[in-house]
Formats: C-alpha cells, sequence, structure tokens
C-alpha cells in the first residue's frame, strides 16, 4: 500500500488528521518518503556531510572540545540521531581516530538502516543509549511531525472528491505554551519529545542539533524533491520531503524547563568560521598553487573546485544559514568554539536601525 492510500484509509476511518499524523505516514510509514534513503549525491537533496568531508573534520574539533569539557570520559559516547547513509558517522570516526569511542547511529528509515549496518564499529539502534555523551542530529528536527495552526485554528488534513485537502478545526486538547496567535505556525510536537528524550539520557552531556530555523517563528511549510522546492505537500504523499523550519526559541523553553541549559543558536558559517574554516581554506589554496608551479594544472582546478564546494558549508544563502543549537546538562561550562561563533555571529548580524 502507498503512503496516500494507507492516509485516505486512515481519513475515511477516523476523520480528518493533525497534521502530524499527515507527516508521521507521509514520510515514515509504509510506502513513506524516508522508507527508502531519499538523502545523498544520488537522492533528492544533500546535507552538509555529503558536500565536502572538511564539515566533519571540523565538527571533530567541536566534538573535542565537549569532551574535555566533560573531563575526559573513556569512552566517549556518541548517539547520532537521523544517521541517515552514515556518511557523517564514517567521516567523524575517522576524523576522531585515537579517541576512546562509541558511537551509535540512531535511523528510523529501513533503507538508511540497511546502509549504516555496513559501517564498521557502529552500533545501529531505535532509542537513544541511557549516559550519552554527545548527541548529534544534522537537519532532523524540521522532518519531526508538527501540527499546524492557522489564525487560532488546527489545520487537520481531510478527503474532498477523494483529494486530501486541508481543513480548520478547534485547537482541541488547548496545548501549553502553544503560540497559537500566529498566522501559521508549526507547532514541534515530536520535536518536544525528542528533548525529552535527550534530556534523560545525557547525564552529564551536550547535545548539538544542527538545522533550519528562527528565532521566535516557524517557517513556512513546504517540501522537497529531486533538489527542488514542492510547494503542495498533499499532492503526492510519500513522494515528497515535508519540512518547516523550527522555532529555537519556543524549543529552548521547553529544554530549560526539562533542566537543561540552552545555550543559544549560531548560523552554521558562524561554527565553522569558529572551528578553523578560513585556515582550511588558506593552506587549500597554498596547495592549489604550488600544483600550479609544479605544473599538474589538472590536479589544481580538481582542488578549485573542492575548495569552491566547501565554500556552500558557509555560504549565507546556501547551507551557511544553518543553525546550530547547543544545549547542556546542567553544571557545564560553554565551550571556547561556542563562545567565539556566537562573537562571529554578533558580528556578522548588521546594525539595527
Amino acid at each position: 500500500m502507498s503512503a496516500a492510500d494507507e492516509i485516505r484509509r486512515v481519513v475515511e476511518d477516523h476523520g480528518p488528521i493533525t497534521f502530524a499524523e499527515f507527516m508521521e505516514l507521509a514520510l515514515y510509514g509504509p510506502g513513506g518518503y524516508y522508507e527508502l534513503h531519499p538523502v545523498g549525491p544520488h537522492g533528492d537533496f544533500v546535507t552538509s556531510p555529503h558536500v565536502h568531508p572538511v564539515f566533519a573534520r571540523l565538527l571533530a574539533r567541536a566534538v573535542r572540545e565537549l569532551w574535555a569539557a566533560l573531563d575526559r570520559p573513556q569512552p566517549l559516547t556518541i548517539a547520532e540521531v537521523g544517521a541517515g547513509d552514515g556518511t557523517l558517522a564514517r567521516e567523524l570516526a575517522r576524523e576522531l581516530e585515537g579517541l576512546p569511542l562509541r558511537y551509535t547511529a540512531l535511523e528510523r528509515s529501513p533503507g538508511a538502516r540497511a546502509a549504516l549496518e555496513e559501517v564498521d564499529d557502529l552500533v545501529v539502534s531505535e532509542e537513544l543509549p541511557a549516559g550519552a555523551h554527545v548527541v548529534l542530529a544534522n537537519e532532523l528536527l524540521d522532518n519531526l511531525p508538527f501540527r499546524l495552526f492557522r489564525n487560532g485554528h488546527e489545520v487537520r488534513i481531510g478527503l474532498e472528491g477523494g483529494r486530501l485537502t486541508e481543513t480548520e478545526a478547534p485547537i482541541d486538547p488547548p496545548l501549553p505554551r502553544a503560540p497559537t496567535d500566529r498566522t501559521e505556525y508549526a507547532y514541534p510536537e515530536a520535536a518536544i519529545v525528542f528533548l525529552e528524550r535527550i534530556a534523560g539520557a545525557i547525564r552529564p552531556g551536550y547535545a548539538l542539533l544542527i538545522d533550519y530555523g528562527f528565532e521566535g517563528k516557524s517557517g513556512e511549510v513546504h517540501g522537497y524533491r529531486a533538489h527542488r522546492v514542492v510547494e503542495d505537500v498533499l499532492g503526492d504523499p510519500g513522494g515528497t520531503d515535508v519540512t518547516a523550519g523550527v522555532d529555537f526559541a519556543f524549543l529552548a523553553a521547553i529544554a530549560t524547563n526539562l533542566g537543561l541549559v540552552a545555550l543559544g543558536t549560531v548560523s552554521q558559517r558562524a561554527a565553522l568560521l569558529s572551528l578553523g574554516f578560513e585556515g582550511w581554506l588558506a593552506k587549500e589554496l597554498d596547495r592549489q598553487q604550488i600544483l600550479l608551479h609544479q605544473g599538474k594544472g589538472l590536479e589544481a582546478v580538481r582542488a578549485w573546485g573542492d575548495r569552491s564546494r566547501a565554500t556552500l558549508l558557509v555560504y549565507p544563502a546556501a547551507l551557511g544559514r544553518l543553525r546550530w543549537w547547543l544545549i547542556a546538562s546542567r553544571g557545564l561550562r560553554r565551550p571556547g568554539w561556542w563562545t567565539t561563533a556566537i562573537d562571529l555571529e554578533r558580528g556578522m548580524r548588521p546594525p539595527a536601525d
């Protein structure tokens, strides 16, 4: 049965469903978008680890400092949630070679889990390990099912003439702290559950969650397929991604209520610059010049292309606009690279009018 058929069956049996229920079936149910793994060079979109290995190299520097802040536990337990095909796990483990490491990859997609099983020295699981020291999630939060509010009502998904359609209903039951007064708001129902699990797992520890989002509002609901934005997410459920930028300020309030310390967000551009991206870029330029002087023109062109591809990680109109959100158990210090990233972020913002 396709995801679309299953959604229609559920609506016919139970009436209009929440947008979160629609997302759960469209993305993670039988025939759902993530049944096969759509991320990677041959998929619908790529993430930072697929763009260039320097992402994992710089992230490893961040992880090493978190390890030091945790008094160097033996081993360091890393849990990557939404680990995909294992590209980040493989590269990060290589960059952390020599560090006592236990790496757990969590993934719901059967296709992705099959790929993860091929990665050496990797524990594949569906649950966060108790006592995890560092939880990582790259581009996960905006794919976790959310309820959709619009103009003080809840958007539900119903059927009209065999087609999936939106319908408005009262918000029932009312949700505490839910920003229901917005024109449109993606209420992060599953992300809240995820934070609850993080709070129960990292004792002590850090969580670094990287995603698209904002402070004080959510993004517009849209789909993604074949490297293009899809506006009609109801047209082909199971055939397209469904996402909306998350409200980090709202999630920070939830994290605080759970006893965690929310250390703010910075752009990926600021984070990678704080971890040495510019120094790496300068060395790559030097390598390109040396290759040219040696008469190795083809290799120099490849080095230039490699360097250009890496700049997508920090380009403000591309992956550089991702937000890095760091949360921690109480009593842990803010790492130095994070303080540097916050200072860089302040310097990048235009002055207030």
